[in-house]
């Protein structure tokens, strides 16, 4: 893999960031071993710790595939696809709640859990993450793409209106399938806000759904 990457950024300083964001995925994913609650031992990590490492490990991971793309990166860029990381890796955390309980794995939702709360707060601040950027980031200092002429916004700020309406829809398909760890009036309100019924969801797998239709266009 490494070889690969050498082929296309070259080991200087005009690509130093490719190297340091790769060293620091290590670095995270090392650190993540610390969310691993060990009952034998009595270890179990704080959510300072849990958030902590889920904001490093779900940032550097993107920001790590857009050195790959790019070979490098504005600050603006690595900015905004820090913020993106970390919503993915909420995400992520959000829809793997069983697995992650089964295993004694921490991540924000788990330890709300297992400190006898529900998923509302949780949940309710990852929907308000993914609606609000960070203020430094301006799509004007990312890219100055064309205009789309059918809604008049920068291309990339569609892109991204658009991809943050169907990361919603999938932080409500994945509370969908955690009723019970939520309250009865939190749920009515993710039903408010699905546009299909949450007991539908299970039925639908938007997700599933939409990544074999890329499958089949791609491969």
């Amino acid at each position: 893999m490494v070889k690969f990457i050498e082929n296309d950024w070259k080991r200087d300083d005009e690509h130093r960031g490719v190297y340091m964001s790769l060293a620091t995925i290590h670095e995270c994913q090392t650190k993540s071993t610390l969310q691993h609650a060990r009952p034998d031992d009595n270890y179990a990590p704080t959510m300072a710790t849990v958030e902590q490492i889920s904001a490093e490990k779900g940032g550097a991971s993107i920001i790590a595939t857009g050195f790959l793309i790019e070979g490098r990166l504005t600050r603006a860029k690595m900015a905004y696809l820090e913020y993106l990381g970390f919503a993915l890796q909420l995400l992520d955390d959000l829809q793997d709640v069983t697995e992650d309980l089964k295993n004694n794995h921490r991540t924000i939702f788990t330890q709300s859990i297992v400190e006898g709360q529900t998923l509302d707060a949780s949940t309710a601040r990852l929907i308000q993450f993914f609606n609000n950027l960070p203020p430094s980031v301006k799509f004007s200092e990312i890219d100055s793409t064309v205009s789309n002429k059918q809604n008049d916004l920068p291309m990339l700020e569609y892109i991204h209106t658009s991809m943050v309406m169907f990361m919603v829809v999938l932080v409500i398909e994945a509370a969908a399938q955690l009723q019970r760890y939520y309250s009865d009036e939190f749920y009515r309100e993710l039903s408010a806000r699905s546009p299909i019924r949450l007991k539908n969801h299970n039925k639908v797998r938007i997700e599933k759904r939409i990544l074999s239709v890329v499958r089949r266009q791609w491969f």
